[in-house]
């Protein structure tokens, strides 16, 4: 009997069978429900083994799957329906069917439901509650309810809710009995649950018992009590040993763990041993490796982990980075091993280092918040464009988890500076200004004290088809919390993304994320203070706007690949050697070769739409996409103010493919606007000095020529003073040009 229940609710898609096409087969064209009030048509269809052809294959007919009638499921499909409605309270539901022939080789297929009216609870008791605690509270959670259909899976739902919440209230033997009567003729269900709660126990010891990794233990078995947190004495629930669990797993210092109510006959009364077992894992690693750069001639590295620290369950991790052997001080004298490159490095001639030390403290799980402590020191280069110096710097951190909502409060302090070249400084660390330029080569502290939260309800979390997805994050930078003077800001952002599925093959996702960098009083007027680039607002790229390259829609400067030299009255020539003529720098559009560097703003808004949906062919491996990105990044000061209207909006279609690194994704945006107007510059190679020349077309920066150095040649130098944002790339007119590709893994939000 049980095996012929399982065939009628078992759809023939599970027990793989095969609807697929053979020839001579009749295609199910159409599949339609009627009368069913209670239940969406997508819900019934997947409970079913009749399946219709895609759509691809519907409408383009050449594209996508056929699937044929399989005239043995498709009287159990019948069945199948009515035991699904019984299930949940229909029980006098018929269900008839309507098969249309539409062509020699087609049907469309029609299930008739008549729901009828359901049965509903009208009595609904739970017993054995006499001496329980907030017992009132718990009929409120149940799914089944007073005047609700007589639900059976809502009723097994709510048997295992009444004894999961006897289990959290302190009874660990708690049992439920269910009892129900139904009344056909008066469509009506009376329910009982009996609840066997046994005695209410408080947690009378904790025993431990460790498995050593090799010879003996190393973890203390006081170490093990404190990270499950359970307490002697307190009231046993069962949420409690399940965060035990999640705490010993997430301290990564045991390889299995099993936590457990003593079941035996050691309870006495009202007092529950709890039995906690766990297998030791390693606990220290390392890792050590080196080699031989074109540009950083020899280096090594060399990380070390220990996991229990003197055996108290602190994890210490030490990290060291060492390059430019041979060539920089103080290990230099090799520079005969290194290559000429090595040796030709601007900002080459001493050690480039990193060496850090992070501590982890262990929690315990009734703590719930996880602290840790990084410490660094570095010097780092990039081949003739920079080198970064940070004597000192730090982080320490406060991260608390519970499932997927997570709270993180941080404190990072970083002192140093960056030498480089004018022109450098504006390519590489986006500073193409003298206010921004001066920042940057200055040492100084920049203290930054961050708060930041997630929120996240989906059903997946990494391909999400319904839900909602909540973050923000605060970080604020000021005297107050040990930031230099002129280093002083308040940065919020706030991330808010939701999905629903139309159905089994699509869904709808929308994200509206805002931002906005404010004084360190929170002063909306401040906009014109500095502000680090890696602290600013940016938008563009895979995951924000796709119609723009990464972080280019916004403010941005240009780097010319050439300029023009014109008189003070515009025209072409002049002499900078001249005293009498007054000469000037002017990019030409026209010539094309600008490359954008994006600079941030302090205001940001992004809005994205998206329907993805199952794709007709390869469905198990493929998705598409069609969406609408929106957005704007406002430099917000005295003189510029939000502008709504200026939001700019960029169409695109993309491809989603299932692999074993997770989702691939490309998406092909449509840019309709012009490029945005910005500073247009000019640098020279780091071997001619290295220089930057304000090139905007409207700019009255005059330039002069001066003699070189020991009668070398003339040195172009450049009036200090502002560099206009007129100049505007060349139109592009092409559509094709127009369509921007976007390569990444995972979805966009």
């Amino acid at each position: 009997m049980r095996r012929l229940l399982f065939a009628f609710l078992v759809p023939a898609a599970l027990q793989a069978q095969d609807i697929v096409c053979d020839k001579g087969d009749t295609e199910v064209s159409r599949l339609e429900f009627t009368g069913n009030h209670s239940f969406p048509s997508a819900v019934l269809a997947n409970g079913i083994a009749t399946t219709p052809s895609t759509w691809a294959r519907r409408w383009l007919t050449v594209f996508g799957t056929r699937y044929c009638l399989d005239p043995r499921e498709f009287p159990r499909d019948v069945i199948r329906l009515i035991l699904f409605y019984r299930s949940h309270g229909y029980l006098s539901v018929t269900v008839d069917t309507l098969v249309t022939r539409l062509s020699s080789s087609q049907v469309a297929v029609r299930f008739i439901i008549t729901e009828d009216y359901p049965t509903r609870v009208r009595s609904l008791e739970i017993t054995g509650l006499d001496e329980v605690p907030t017992r009132a509270s718990v009929a409120r959670a149940l799914p089944l309810r007073m005047d609700s259909p007589f639900d059976r899976t809502a009723l097994a739902a709510s048997r295992d809710t009444l004894a999961l919440w006897l289990r959290n209230s302190g009874y660990p033997g708690a049992e439920v009995l269910v009892n129900y009567e139904t009344d056909a003729d008066r469509r009506a269900a009376s329910v009982t649950f009996a609840a066997i709660p046994g005695a209410r126990a408080r947690i009378g010891a904790v025993q431990v018992q460790v498995r050593a990794f090799r010879e003996q233990t190393v973890v203390d078995t006081t170490v093990v009590r404190r990270l499950t947190g359970l307490s002697v004495g307190a009231w046993y629930r069962q949420r409690d040993l399940e965060r035990a669990k999640r705490a010993l797993y997430s301290s990564q210092l045991f390889s299995a763990v099993s936590i457990e109510p003593d079941t035996g006959g050691s309870r006495v009364d009202s007092i529950v041993r709890v039995d906690v077992r766990v297998a030791e894992g390693a606990m220290q690693r390392a890792r050590v490796g080196g080699g031989w750069g074109t540009i950083d001639c020899f280096r090594t590295y060399a990380d070390y982990s220990h996991m229990n620290v003197g055996r108290r369950a602190t994890r210490v991790d030490l990290r060291g980075r060492v390059s430019k052997i041979g060539v920089g001080r103080p290990l230099d004298g090799l520079e005969a091993l290194c290559s000429g490159e090595a040796r030709r490095d601007a900002f080459g001639a001493d050690l480039n280092y990193s060496a850090g030390i992070t501590i982890t403290p262990p929690t315990s799980a009734r703590a719930a918040v996880q602290p840790s402590l990084t410490l660094f020191s570095e010097r780092r280069s990039e081949y003739n464009a920079y080198l970064r110096t940070t004597p000192i710097g730090g982080a320490l951190s406060f991260a608390r988890s519970a499932g997927r909502r997570s709270q993180n409060a941080s404190y990072t302090l970083e002192y140093g500076d960056t030498k480089s070249s004018p022109a450098f400084l504006c390519a590489v660390f986006n500073a193409c200004d003298a206010a921004d330029q001066d920042a940057l080569l200055r040492r100084q502290r920049l203290a930054v004290l961050g708060l930041s939260f997630l929120d996240e309800k989906t059903d997946n979390p990494t391909n999400p088809n319904r839900g909602t997805v909540l973050r923000g994050e605060v970080r604020h930078a000021s005297n107050a919390v040990g930031s230099d003077r002129r280093l002083q800001f308040t940065r919020l952002t706030l991330d808010g993304a939701g999905y629903l599925p139309l159905g089994s093959d699509i869904v709808l996702a929308a994200r509206l994320r805002i931002g906005a960098v404010l004084g360190p009083t929170l002063q909306t007027t401040a906009g014109d203070a500095y502000v680090p680039v890696q602290e600013r607002l940016y938008a563009g790229g895979a995951r924000t706007v796709r119609g723009f390259r990464q972080n280019e829609l916004g403010p941005v400067v240009y780097n010319t690949s050439a300029y023009d030299t014109v008189r003070a009255d515009g025209t072409p020539g002049g002499d900078p050697s001249d005293p009498s003529q007054e000469v000037y720098f002017r990019a030409n559009p026209a010539a094309g070769g600008a490359r954008t560097i994006p600079t941030g703003g302090n205001a940001m808004l992004v809005a994205n739409f998206e329907a993805r949906v199952r794709s007709p062919v390869l469905a198990d491996l493929l998705q598409l996409a069609f969406f609408a990105d929106a957005g704007r990044v406002w430099n917000r000061g005295a003189a510029t103010s939000l502008n709504l209207k200026s939001v700019q909006w960029t169409p695109g279609v993309g491809a989603r493919v299932r692999t074993l690194v997770g989702l691939i994704r490309v998406d092909i945006g449509y840019n309709p606007y012009q490029r945005a107007a910005g500073s247009a510059y000019f640098d020279t190679p780091v071997s001619a000095g290295g220089q930057l020349y304000c090139v905007s077309p409207t700019n009255t920066l005059r330039v002069t020529a001066t003699g070189g150095p020991n009668g070398g040649p003339a040195v172009l130098q450049q009036v200090a003073g502002r560099c206009p944002a007129s100049f505007v790339p060349s139109i592009e007119r092409s559509f094709f040009r127009r369509l921007v590709p976007q390569i990444s893994i995972g979805q966009a939000f």
